[in-house]
């Protein structure tokens, strides 16, 4: 059952009509809906209004928990006398309503009405029943920006969001601001309703849907036991993770990491990190707004900004971190975000943190990302795309979604992580290879992958962009930046990759021929020429199975089990390098051999 909370920053402003219309929202998919009054003052019968309002159907009831005689607060005199505590009542009665999978309760006035003669008032009674969601009402005039702000910081840590209702009539430039206000301070803004009207406006029913369930079970049972059963049940399902022999065998080929173009032991830049060590140390020590921006690091963004035809850039600890933190800084509550749906951890973190709304087109389908657009149109939207995908080692055509800017106002977030060092004219990434980099609001690179340090960068596409993250992103401003020597290798591998660039297709060339032997061998393989191949083997103890048989035969792979990738398809990752001869990959077609039709 899903339980929402409808109040307000006073009276009369419309919470019983708000609450049948979202009554008549939930009965419209089906569901089986409670509106409940938690105290009706002097006979006003809210409950049944709103049902009322709500339209008539068999799968809605109305109830109403205590009821007071006079339309005054719940604890005037002539409506409660004594100290007998409310509270208490109020969540016996709401126990012994029937079953329901939706039940909308509706409070009376506004949220800080002392309910009880101890002060308690709605937002104790919110943390005592957790509702999914409070949903506080606003009266859409001038003000209403100081009472949103209030009541955001009063509910704290409850999660709540604000529905704007035109109770009479305001002028447009003031609704506009009051948009705009919430929009700036990321108070979630769910809807509007205008005056006199009975639909909403702007509505965003995703926030309404459950937070997705996690596999711990709800129980009073000890917290470690509680724990351990989430263990258990990993191990069950073969999805359990340890940490690797962090060793590995003599004459092992690693094809688990991703040092693509093999520059992690390259003496060229050994020697540069031991230079730098003497130089900088082993620790830049503070956050970059103290002393941990140095000149290793001021050179390398130096050097990305001459590498991205003088786009501004800044240096992150983490391709993690980076991309979390433009997300949050750049997308406000109440912009639609679309996404590819098999986009990176990462950048779900950070679009599910902005407040904004959330859709998903079908991987790589450009078709289907254009009807979106179309269908959004006139709405602030962002898109976040990678280039080569970390899992399925494939790609979009970067130059099909910049041709939609020309239709389409949106801001384009594009992830290159794992195409940097492999694709480009100088190695700078797809985008750069198909022409696309001056359509790019935002690129993420990593230098721990191809670079082979650690940390990673944004280029973006206007000065005020950077500035915003050096002053709002918190990953920035608040960590110990990256040590120094990290960037003078990344630095000095950037000039490596520069200058062998055009030795791309020779690799590229390699690992189309290697898919085209795995596939002839029987084998499902995903992608084209990158230097991701992904290998489905369907079950996590196939893939297993698999990944321990070419540790046998000297090849480390990866084994990608779910929830990393979709139930039924798990598989082995292998990460290619330009370094590999034709006997590597001779020697690993005949360490996996043909596919046993028996696995499943």
């Amino acid at each position: 059952m899903q339980t929402f909370l409808i109040t307000a920053n006073d009276t009369d402003v419309g919470k019983t009509y708000v609450t049948g219309i979202l009554a008549q929202h939930f009965a419209a998919l089906g569901k089986v809906v409670q509106i409940v009054k938690a105290i009706d003052c002097g006979g006003s019968n809210d409950a049944e209004n709103a049902a009322q309002a709500a339209g008539s159907t068999k799968n809605l009831s109305a109830h109403t928990l205590l009821s007071f005689p006079q339309p005054l607060a719940p604890l005037a005199p002539k409506n409660h006398e004594g100290n007998e505590p409310v509270l208490p009542r109020l969540l016996s009665a709401l126990g012994a309503l029937p079953d329901c999978q939706i039940r909308i309760i509706e409070t009376a006035g506004g949220v800080a009405v002392p309910i009880d003669p101890d002060g308690s008032d709605w937002r104790d009674f919110a943390e005592a029943i957790q509702p999914h969601k409070t949903i506080v009402v606003i009266d859409d005039r001038l003000g209403a920006i100081n009472q949103g702000r209030l009541l955001h910081r009063y509910l704290q840590n409850l999660p709540h969001c604000f529905l704007l209702n035109e109770t009479q009539p305001a002028p447009e430039v003031v609704k506009h601001s009051n948009r705009e206000a919430y929009s700036r301070a990321k108070m979630q803004l769910i809807a509007r309703l205008e005056y006199k009207q009975n639909e909403l406006v702007d509505f965003y029913p995703d926030w309404l849907e459950p937070a997705p369930q996690t596999n711990r079970p709800t129980t009073t049972a000890p917290l470690e036991s509680t724990l351990q059963q989430g263990l258990q049940k990993r191990k069950e399902t073969d999805c359990f993770r340890l940490l690797p022999d962090p060793e590995l065998p003599s004459g092992c080929l690693n094809l688990a990491d991703n040092d693509y173009l093999g520059l992690r032991h390259n003496p060229s830049l050994i020697r540069t990190g031991q230079k730098a060590l003497e130089q900088w140390g082993t620790s830049s020590s503070a956050s970059p707004l103290i002393t941990g921006y140095t000149r290793a690091h001021a050179d390398l963004e130096e050097s990305i900004r001459h590498w991205y035809g003088e786009q501004p850039t800044l240096i992150w600890n983490s391709g993690y971190a980076a991309n979390q933190s433009i997300l949050q800084c750049f997308i406000l509550p109440g912009d639609l975000v679309i996404a590819d749906r098999l986009i990176h951890n990462s950048l779900i973190s950070g679009i599910l943190q902005s407040g904004a709304r959330l859709i998903r087109f079908r991987h790589n389908d450009i078709g289907h990302l254009e009807s979106l657009l179309q269908l959004h149109r006139g709405r602030k939207i962002h898109l976040v795309t990678e280039s080569v995908y970390s899992m399925d080692g494939d790609y979009p055509d970067l130059a099909a979604i910049a041709a939609l800017k020309s239709h389409y106002a949106f801001n384009w977030f594009l992830d290159e992580a794992h195409a940097v060092g492999w694709y480009g004219k100088t190695g700078a990434g797809l985008a750069e290879e198909q022409g696309v980099l001056e359509q790019v609001d935002i690129l993420t690179g990593t230098l721990g992958k191809s670079l082979a340090s650690a940390g990673a960068y944004t280029v973006f596409r206007q000065d005020w962009m950077r500035h915003l993250c050096i002053n709002e992103a918190a990953e920035f401003i608040y960590s110990t930046y990256l040590p120094p020597t990290s960037a003078s290798i990344a630095e000095a591998a950037i000039n490596i990759i520069r200058k062998q660039a055009n030795q791309s297709q020779q690799w590229r060339q390699a690992a189309r021929q290697f898919r085209a032997e795995l596939r002839k061998n029987g084998w499902e393989v995903i992608g084209e020429d990158s230097p991701i191949v992904p290998i489905i083997c369907g079950s996590s103890n196939a893939t297993l199975s698999l990944s321990e048989k070419c540790f046998q035969r000297g090849l480390k792979v990866g084994a990608i089990r779910p929830p990393t990738v979709p139930k039924g398809a798990a598989r082995l990752r292998l990460s290619l390098k330009s370094t590999l001869q034709p006997s590597d990959y001779q020697r690993i077609i005949e360490a996996l051999g043909q596919p046993k039709s028996n696995d499943e």
